[in-house]
């Protein structure tokens, strides 16, 4: 009887650890498609320099397209476990401005206050805010 159980809790376990790491891949994956689509675009620079890591921020600021930055936000979010930290980072020297709007004056592309017009609201704060419900149809989608 105890041999039976320590067996069945021993699956239990791998499968809650195996639940448990699709969770955090699937809220990584929500999250950081939702910011690179909510990017503004204009020539595609700002979409394609986001970029996805696993320990460490990203550094640098490599000139490539939305494709190749999903391709990356792909590749990382399959080795996600949990316990390990995944990033997604944007070194682009003008992201900050896309996000809280300080472009002076605004122009063709940006209100009167200096926002994208695309993105009033930003990219990361506005799908930071949507967290709790990507995290709850994410737990939905993965329960053991």
């Amino acid at each position: 009887q105890v041999v039976s159980f320590a067996k069945d809790f021993e699956r239990f376990a791998k499968l809650a650890n195996a639940s448990l790491d699709e969770t955090g891949r699937t809220i990584a994956l929500d999250l950081f498609t939702a910011i690179q689509k909510d990017t503004p675009v204009k020539s595609g620079r700002a979409r394609g320099s986001w970029q996805t890591t696993m320990g460490t921020p990203a550094s640098g600021d490599p000139i490539r397209t939305l494709s190749d930055a999903k391709a990356e936000l792909d590749s990382a979010v399959q080795s996600f476990k949990m316990g390990r930290v995944i990033y997604l980072t944007s070194n682009l020297v003008y992201i900050g401005k896309l996000e809280f709007g300080l472009y002076n004056g605004g122009g063709p592309n940006t209100t009167t206050d200096g926002f994208s017009i695309q993105a009033p609201a930003g990219m990361a704060r506005v799908n930071a805010a949507r967290i709790q419900s990507m995290v709850r149809k994410a737990v939905a989608e993965n329960k053991v």
